[in-house]
C-alpha cells in the first residue's frame, strides 16, 4: 500500500495535469474571436467577475495575485476593449469598483461555456456512481486545502 507521501505525490501529478486542461481552456477561450485576443490573466478577470459581484481592484488584485497597479493595467485592457468598466462607489468615491460590459458578460458565458465543457468531458470517464463519489470527495479535498483559521 502506498504511504501518505507517495500518495501526495500521485495527487500532485494528477492535479496538475488537470490544472494544465484548464490552462489551455483558458488559452483557447483567450484567443477566439470577436473579441480578438486577451491574455490569460484578462480571462481569469472576466471569469471572477461573472462568477461574482463587481469587485474592487484590491480585491481582484488578490485573487490573481497581482500587485494593484499590475491589475490597472489588465482593467485599463479590458475596458478599451469593450469588457469591462469602472464604477465609483457613491458612498466613498475614493473606491472603484470593475464590472463587466454586457460584451464582458458575453465573453465571461464562452469562456465558462468551454470550462464546463471540459468538465463533461473528464467527468464522461466515469460512470453515474463514480460521477457522484468523485464530487463529494473532491468538495471534502477542496475543504482541506483551504487554510486554518486560528
Amino acid at each position: 500500500m502506498a504511504s501518505l507521501e507517495q500518495k501526495s505525490a500521485a495527487m500532485r501529478k494528477e492535479i496538475s495535469a488537470i490544472i494544465h486542461q484548464f490552462r489551455k481552456a483558458d488559452s483557447d477561450s483567450a484567443s477566439s474571436p470577436p473579441r480578438g485576443t486577451l491574455n490569460v490573466a484578462e480571462v481569469h478577470v472576466i471569469e471572477y467577475l461573472g462568477d461574482t459581484r463587481p469587485q474592487m481592484m484590491k480585491e481582484l488584485a488578490e485573487y490573481l495575485f497581482v500587485a494593484v497597479n499590475s491589475m490597472t493595467n489588465i482593467i485599463d485592457n479590458l475596458e478599451t476593449k469593450g469588457l469591462a468598466r469602472r464604477l465609483r462607489s457613491d458612498e466613498d468615491r475614493r473606491k472603484v469598483f470593475v464590472e463587466l460590459t454586457a460584451e464582458g458578460q458575453a465573453a465571461y458565458q464562452e469562456i465558462v461555456h468551454e470550462e464546463l465543457r471540459l468538465c463533461k468531458q473528464m467527468l464522461g470517464t466515469l460512470t453515474d456512481d463514480e460521477q457522484d463519489i468523485f464530487m463529494v470527495l473532491m468538495r471534502k479535498i477542496a475543504r482541506g486545502g483551504k487554510p486554518q483559521s486560528g
